[in-house]
């Protein structure tokens, strides 16, 4: 008769766990609290601090920084995902093509339009001087007799002790809004400014402005964010509002009730894709990297941006304190891994600090654009780009360093004793 055989022991899924948590212990975690690692994490960021009160201005920076200052991955949500598709025509919104309509033609306009009663009338068309005095004599009537009518202006963004631009009939009305954008000199338009203050005065944008007369509430909201300047929501393209065209009005062609109770904004617009004649550069062009040709007029940005404030679909961002736990963690994490290969496995440090490297950048591209996408909140990964980049050569200097200061002064660190 054969003895019983001894009962073998079952797996424990809670000894699996406990096994593999001391792998990872031994293999990563034992860094993440050595004096070494928690030094070079808080290197990185006194690093970054020195070399942005550095006044830094070579040369060598410009291909980087003329390559690299209109990228925005956060582009790709609308170019390419397509963000905010199907969105309705925003029926509170009127545009009227101005086309090149003389100055007679566009008092015409606004005499046909006050009289439909709409919330407010925005013209967007500079006029920088004189020109036939009997047209400019009836614009001129027109502009002081319609008091829910606003007229663009400018302002300087390089020298803002520049007083306000307010053109040639800008002395009469008080309903003024600066229709220039930031960025706008070739670059891509994706901020906008509510208000600027110049010498103790506040000047409000041209949209802020339009908004004051159709929703006060709305304006209010917007005041309360306290923000220098907004991230621009596009919601809608050109073909998602309403355009009348200015020679139908001055033919009676329109319906006079299109107007009514709605905010009307009178502007240029070119259909044609190749003409880019007062056409900006926005993050909905279908190419958002090395775009080629602007694609949205500047009344259809404005108008954008009315959107925005109406509904209060703001871009948001994540708490400032969370900004900065993330980016310390992230570091802290990535040296904890680069110091483990650094003493350990030099031989395949470099390998791993690149793969690292370049799974932390898509990834964290991926992440923002996402975040941007689905919740319209901006993730910006730039620093975290920069401190993981960083981190590499600090371990150099604090290698360098930490070794000096064991032979001088008995400094406890984890590189005396390993060679390379």
């Amino acid at each position: 008769m054969q003895p019983p055989k001894k009962p073998q022991a079952k797996s424990n899924g809670k000894g699996f766990l406990i096994k593999a948590y001391h792998r990872f212990y031994h293999f990563y975690l034992r860094y993440l609290f050595k004096r070494d690692t928690i030094l070079s994490t808080i290197s990185v960021f006194l690093s970054i601090g020195i070399l942005g009160l550095l006044p830094l201005n070579t040369s060598i920076l410009n291909p980087f920084k003329t390559a690299l200052k209109d990228l925005d991955f956060n582009d790709i949500s609308y170019s390419v995902l397509n963000k905010n598709a199907g969105t309705p025509i925003d029926n509170r919104i009127v545009i009227v093509n101005i086309g090149n309509t003389d100055r007679l033609g566009l008092a015409f306009m606004i005499e046909k339009i006050r009289t439909a009663k709409p919330k407010v009338i925005g013209l967007d068309v500079q006029f920088d001087g004189p020109r036939e005095p009997e047209k400019d004599s009836v614009l001129r009537h027109m502009i002081g007799s319609t008091p829910n009518l606003v007229i663009a202006s400018r302002i300087n963004w390089e020298n803002k002790s520049t007083p306000e631009q307010v053109g040639y009939f800008g002395i009469y009305t008080a309903n003024r809004g600066f229709v220039n954008f930031i960025g706008e000199e070739g670059g891509t338009i994706r901020y906008f400014s509510p208000a600027e203050k110049i010498d103790g005065k506040t000047y409000q944008s041209f949209p802020m402005a339009l908004a004051s007369f159709a929703d006060t509430k709305a304006v209010e909201r917007l005041k309360h964010r306290k923000k220098e300047y907004e991230i621009i929501n596009y919601s809608r393209k050109i073909d998602q509002y309403l355009i009348i065209d200015g020679n139908d009005l001055l033919e009676d062609k329109t319906a006079p009730e299109l107007f009514a109770n709605k905010v009307v904004l009178m502007g240029y617009i070119n259909p044609d894709p190749f003409n880019v004649e007062d056409k900006h550069f926005t993050p909905m062009n279908k190419h958002f990297a090395g775009k080629s040709i602007p694609d949205m007029n500047g009344i259809i940005i404005h108008a954008n941006i009315l959107s925005m404030i109406f509904d209060g679909t703001y871009i948001g961002h994540i708490p400032t304190w969370l900004f900065w736990f993330l980016t310390i963690l992230i570091c802290w994490m990535h040296v904890a891994l680069f110091m483990r290969y650094y003493i350990e496995n030099h031989i395949w440090f470099h390998l791993v600090a690149k793969i690292a490297q370049i799974f932390f950048a898509i990834l964290s591209v991926y992440i923002g654009i996402i975040f941007f996408d689905w919740f319209s909140i901006k993730i910006d990964t730039k620093i975290s780009l920069i401190v993981i980049i960083l981190a590499i050569d600090i371990i150099y200097f604090y290698e360098a360093l930490a070794v000096w200061l064991h032979k001088k002064y008995g400094f406890k660190t984890n590189f005396h004793s390993k060679s390379h």
